[in-house]
């Protein structure tokens, strides 16, 4: 019905037939929509001006990019840190909220845009920055993500959606499995958080599958670069690091597909701990954030297996764990 044609039918329309009308077309509304609607309906029936919402101007996709990726050389270059003459001591302060504004705009680019891959390429770009800025000084701060206002696993989970939205590829899940498990972390965050993001994110087994298979390869990648780099340099430790995180994130996802055995084998041959039983408290850690007591005790089982020999605090949280009413079933 156009808006002419309902007029008509109001003004021909009894005083009791329009209440009537008036309150089941109201019903209809969502709890949402009436929350939005009640002031305007208030102001209406008193007889008050309603005021008409500017609409925003429509984003200018190309020039936002250029913005974005000035500021992000500008960042890297630690033009909003050192002194410079590129960017004015008064104006450096404000990165934080070019960064809100950044992302608040990359966000309103609908999945069928032309410009939504760049969008998220941005995005990528943006989250990658901040995560440099948490081991490196490109800004005057202590916890990046917390000067822009977001945890560092929200903004995380931001990019995982709006990437996967636009569909799984080898590419992206490659990508995002980098960016979980290794990186720069805010104060208040883990890369286990990440990782359980990504593992959230990725919906089908076959999709799981290719996770593994995408990890294994970075795994590959990081001991054959082990190999020439210098021995106790914090380049091999960070590399130790990433490859032990891999292991811990296909040991996340095959538990996942309820194949927990074959993670937890993968994990203890190619975790980089110097220690075998710091392997096994590791692996007992991550067990413990997506299993029950089950797993648990699988795990600890696996390791006595493997000849490793548990700290004490693991051996009596292993005898809990047998007089636990879950272990027991």
């Amino acid at each position: 019905m156009k808006v002419q044609e309902l007029r008509k039918l109001l003004g021909n329309a009894e005083r009791e037939h329009l209440e009537k009308a008036f309150v089941e077309c109201y019903k209809q509304l969502r709890k949402g929509q009436k929350e939005e609607i009640d002031s305007i309906l208030t102001m209406m029936l008193e007889g008050k001006a309603i005021e008409q919402k500017s609409v925003e101007a429509p984003v200018n996709f190309e020039e936002l990019e250029q913005q974005i990726i000035v500021f992000i050389d500008n960042a890297y270059a630690q033009n909003y840190f050192a002194p410079n003459r590129t960017i004015p001591k008064s104006q450096r302060p404000k990165w934080r909220f070019m960064v809100k504004n950044f992302m608040k705009e990359l966000s309103k680019i609908p999945l069928d845009s032309n410009h939504y891959e760049r969008a998220v390429k941005l995005l990528t770009d943006l989250y990658c920055l901040i995560c440099e800025a948490c081991n490196t000084y490109l800004f005057s701060t202590e916890d990046p993500f917390r000067s822009i206002g977001w945890e560092q696993p929200d903004f995380f989970k931001l990019l995982v959606t709006k990437t996967f939205a636009n569909g799984y590829s080898r590419k992206n899940i490659s990508q995002l499995l980098r960016y979980a498990t290794t990186g720069g972390l805010s104060r208040e965050s883990l890369h286990i958080q990440q990782e359980m993001i990504l593992l959230s994110g990725l919906r089908t087994s076959d999709v799981k599958y290719v996770a593994i298979e995408e990890a294994k390869k970075l795994v590959e990648e990081g001991v054959g670069k082990l190999a020439s780099l210098k021995k106790y340099s914090s380049s091999q430790y960070y590399m130790n690091e990433a490859v032990n995180e891999l292991c811990g994130m296909i040991f996340l996802i095959t538990i996942a597909l309820a194949e927990p055995e074959t993670g937890m084998e993968y994990y203890f041959a190619h975790s980089r701990e110097g220690d075998n039983e710091i392997t096994l408290y590791c692996a007992l850690q991550l067990a413990d954030w997506v299993g029950g007591d089950d797993l648990w005790i699988k795990v600890y089982e696996y390791g006595l297996s493997k000849k490793i020999k548990p700290r004490d605090s693991l051996k009596e949280e292993y005898a809990i764990r047998l007089g636990s009413p879950k272990a027991q079933d």
